[in-house]
């Protein structure tokens, strides 16, 4: 398999990972989504239209933790040349999973719910920008919508031009890959969380941290021509 191809599944990996992690905030942790922060600022306008102060405060601390991840992860990529799998994505991808770790820790100690959305957003706002770096078909493996416009968009050129091949792009795979495999891994902690509560979460952990070392041993020496 040729390294670009390890790219692709890393980079979908990251995007089961982001739905595990939003039905988690969801079901176990004030109804809110700490990756799609499209679907958090419409909570946050509901719960804001109804009054409901507790569901306010819970997806204002979603969207702060989500920024500050990608401020924190800005600052560590933001300034790296454009490689195969930058460095710097690999040290952001290590920040996500000492997050994600200490989400583990404090889960067990019945932490506030603030506190606990709070490490997951950052977590996912981190992982956002680490993927946006890598710059794959402009997939950030968090948000989604844009992803499934430009994939239906591709779909439709390419079915009306005569002129256009008919068969898809690299892209417009990776494209819907990336919505079956965000799908699948909300499926996966819908099944999971409500039986055992945060024990999915070591899931993401191990990819996000197979991710790290397979990066290390095998990208940081390619660089893109």
């Amino acid at each position: 398999m040729k390294a670009a191809h390890h790219r692709y599944i890393m980079l979908l990996l990251l995007c089961l990972t982001a739905g595990i992690v939003d039905v988690i905030g969801y079901l176990s942790i004030g109804h809110v989504f700490t990756a799609n922060m499209t679907g958090n600022i419409v909570l946050l306008g509901l719960a804001i239209g109804n009054s409901l102060q507790k569901t306010v405060m819970y997806s204002l601390t979603a969207l702060l933790g989500f920024i500050l991840g990608v401020i924190i992860a800005s600052a560590i990529v933001g300034k790296q040349e454009k490689t195969f799998w930058p460095s710097g994505v690999t040290a952001t991808l290590a920040v996500e999973a000492f997050v994600l770790l200490l989400f583990v820790c404090l889960s067990l100690f019945q932490s506030s719910a603030h506190l606990l959305i709070i490490l997951l957003s950052i977590a996912m706002g981190l992982q956002t920008t680490a993927a946006r770096k890598l710059n794959i078909a402009g997939i950030s493996t968090t948000v989604l919508t844009g992803t499934l416009a430009t994939f239906f968009e591709d779909a439709t050129k390419r079915t009306l031009s005569s002129n256009t091949e008919k068969i898809f792009h690299t892209d417009a795979i990776l494209r819907a890959l990336t919505i079956v495999l965000y799908c699948l891994g909300a499926v996966i902690a819908a099944i999971a969380e409500p039986a055992y509560p945060f024990v999915v979460i070591w899931l993401p952990i191990v990819m996000i941290i197979g991710i790290i070392v397979f990066s290390i041993t095998r990208f940081h020496e390619k660089h893109e021509s």
